[in-house]
């Protein structure tokens, strides 16, 4: 019945708002248009086809617009919210990945997804056979961590054990001598002379007087 999904047809309310939104807001390359009719954005395998509405339509909100994948979510959602892009949920954990949601100007929910180590999204494989893969991608994590592992413990055993620096001890500081001080030498003690004293005269002798 059907061959392939060809693309993704979104309607816009207004379309020049819109085509800034994709093109310059989101940084989707251009395929391909015509004037203010219609444009498509060329991304992977898929087409983003952008068209104005027809008078009396109406957006059809809380619907799924597009899937985009990343190689950072986190880091993608930071420049989007920078832009003034509307963020409806902030990054979560899934089972194949993580993924967040913004709306476009017309309020239609866009998911943006970083698949994980184990999801195939860069294989472009179809959903029946994802299972597989995923085993397969555990079987050849498991293998590769059993070889780091192994190569890890065959690198301990040949690297022989490292040899003890022996301890450098400090030569003792020694202290600077001190300046030995000379003492005046001592002086021979020499004997004092007497100092000359006069000679002390003899008494007088008194004698007796007679009083008249």
């Amino acid at each position: 019945m059907f061959l392939a999904l060809r693309r993704i047809h979104v309607s816009a309310s207004d379309f020049p708002r819109s085509r800034r939104f994709y093109g310059e807001t989101l940084g989707l390359p251009e395929g391909g248009g015509f004037e203010n009719d219609w444009v498509e954005f060329a991304l992977g395998p898929l087409l983003l086809k952008l068209t104005p509405m027809r008078p009396g339509e109406v957006p059809s909100r809380n619907q799924v617009a597009a899937v985009f994948s990343t190689w950072s979510l986190d880091e993608t959602i930071t420049k989007l919210k920078e832009r003034g892009v509307t963020v409806t949920r902030p990054p979560a954990d899934e089972f194949t990945g993580r993924s967040a949601e913004i709306l476009d100007p017309d309020g239609y929910r866009i998911i943006v997804f970083q698949a994980s180590d184990l999801h195939p999204d860069e294989d472009w494989v179809p959903t029946s056979q994802i299972d597989e893969l995923v085993k397969q991608k555990l079987h050849a994590r498991k293998r590769r961590e059993q070889a780091r592992t192994l190569g890890g413990a065959k690198k301990k055993a040949r690297r022989p054990a490292p040899k003890r620096a022996a301890k450098k001890t400090r030569p003792a500081k020694r202290r600077p001598a001190k300046k030995a001080t000379r003492r005046p030498a001592k002086r021979p003690a020499t004997k004092r002379k007497p100092a000359n004293r006069p000679a002390k005269r003899p008494a007088k002798k008194k004698t007796g007087r007679r009083r008249r």
